[in-house]
């Protein structure tokens, strides 16, 4: 009981911790008991609410709740007396948003238990009051902006105006009329109109940032986790298993003094944790997958640049017997084996490939090498001949137009007819 009034658990527990507090730093046991009795009375009197609540009144102004601290983005600026001599205040941004079944990550949608603050480290003390939740399951500030029953007895000081002391209070949450930024703040200019645009103060919501670090440790480093990682390392069975987060960075603000950032960075220590917001590894292919022509685009003359040089060495000699034939046939072989190559390296991609599949390539290249095509090629043969049509033109178009061979020779009647066939001959291996 503090006079006549009738405190509750939760406020006099408050003042109690702090009368501990304040008498074990200012008792010594080297003091007299008489020196020791007025250190008490004297606390008694700091705790006196009619002294306690006036004071504390007086130094909340230089503390403000924001969901947006601009210390995170430079801790010079801020919302003391000395950030508005040195022209460093920033007015606090207090946003509570509303929630939506949206699916983005913004204020409102992510709920957190503590509403950041900052300002003076001295008046801590006069917020940690506000803050105190009573047995009704409102805090001291919400009874004040609601003036219950509660917070009028709890305000009424004699020799102090009820409605003064309140509105010192509610300063902690009240915005200037002006808003104010600064320069020492990452600031984006963003055009909205002719010669005209936006500046925008970059701002860290930070109760996000420390209910994502809250999220992670739970995950990491809550008990059910830990019994599950102790059952892995048993080699027994946990049918909740556990969940793992990788490449997270974790990042500091203020350094040996985190409690000059803000109240929840305090709290933290200082340290957040960051999620990797990196692109992808994309696993490189060596497979270029055919748009519009297998011959142009996947299997290209540089690719059959030996076969073709061969061949064009043969080309040139100027007599014919069996031996130069058989070594023609025996590259014009070499090139369809290296055509039989790709398309199994296309097909085999193919069949772990998730992407989409181009439908201009012709009809006949889809049935070869397309997976949902392979019953179909088995069955059937008017795609094959066409196939062969293509592989044995494309072996003529790499010769004779491509810049592999600088002055190719014409090709005369018979070679083009040696190509169709060592072509034909290889029907079943296409399939």
């Amino acid at each position: 009981m503090e006079g006549s009034r009738v405190l509750d658990p939760a406020i006099a527990t408050f003042f109690a911790e702090r009368k501990e507090a304040w008498l074990k730093k200012n008792i010594s046991a080297a003091m007299s008991d008489t020196e020791v009795f007025e250190k008490q009375q004297e606390c008694e009197q700091n705790f006196l609410l009619d002294n306690w609540l006036p004071d504390a009144a007086r130094r909340i102004c230089s503390r403000a709740l924001t969901t947006h601290p601009s210390k995170f983005s430079h801790p010079s600026t801020g919302v003391g007396k000395t950030n508005i001599k040195d022209g460093t205040f920033v007015s606090p941004v207090l946003f509570e948003g509303n929630q939506r079944n949206d699916g983005f990550v913004r204020s409102g949608n992510v709920r957190f238990d503590l509403t950041d603050s900052v300002g003076d480290a001295g008046a801590l003390a006069a917020e940690d009051f506000l803050r105190v939740t009573l047995s009704d399951g409102m805090s001291v500030l919400q009874h004040i902006e609601s003036e219950t029953k509660v917070a009028r007895a709890l305000l009424t000081v004699k020799g102090v105006d009820y409605e003064q002391l309140r509105a010192s209070f509610l300063a902690i949450k009240s915005t200037s009329e002006g808003t104010s930024t600064n320069s020492k703040i990452k600031q984006v200019y963003f055009p909205v109109a002719d010669q005209q645009y936006h500046l925008l103060s970059l701002l860290t919501h930070s109760g996000h940032l420390f209910e994502l670090r809250q999220r992670l440790d739970a995950l990491r480093f809550s008990n059910e986790a830990n019994e599950v990682r102790e059952c892995k390392k048993a080699n027994r069975f946990h049918p909740a298993g556990y969940q793992e987060i990788f490449d997270l960075t974790t990042i500091g603000f203020g350094g040996t003094k985190p409690a000059n950032i803000s109240v929840l960075n305090n709290k933290f220590a200082g340290k957040a944790h960051l999620l990797a917001s990196i692109p992808p590894e994309l696993t490189p292919r060596d497979i270029r997958l055919p748009r519009t022509d297998f011959f142009k685009e996947s299997f290209t003359a540089w690719q059959a640049k030996e076969v073709i040089e061969s061949l064009y060495r043969l080309f040139l000699t100027d007599y014919n017997n069996i031996n130069l034939r058989d070594g023609r046939d025996y590259r014009i072989q070499q090139y369809v084996d290296l055509v039989i190559e790709k398309m199994w390296q296309v097909r085999l991609f193919l069949e772990e490939y998730s992407g989409e599949l181009s439908s201009a390539l012709p009809l006949e290249q889809k049935i070869w090498l397309y997976p949902e095509f392979a019953e179909q090629r088995q069955h059937e043969d008017e795609w094959l001949d066409k196939i062969t049509r293509h592989i044995a033109r494309g072996l003529i178009n790499h010769y004779s137009r491509s810049k592999v061979i600088a002055n190719p020779v014409t090709l005369a009647d018979q070679e083009l007819l040696a190509i169709e066939k060592v072509v034909a001959s290889n029907k079943e291996n296409l399939r």
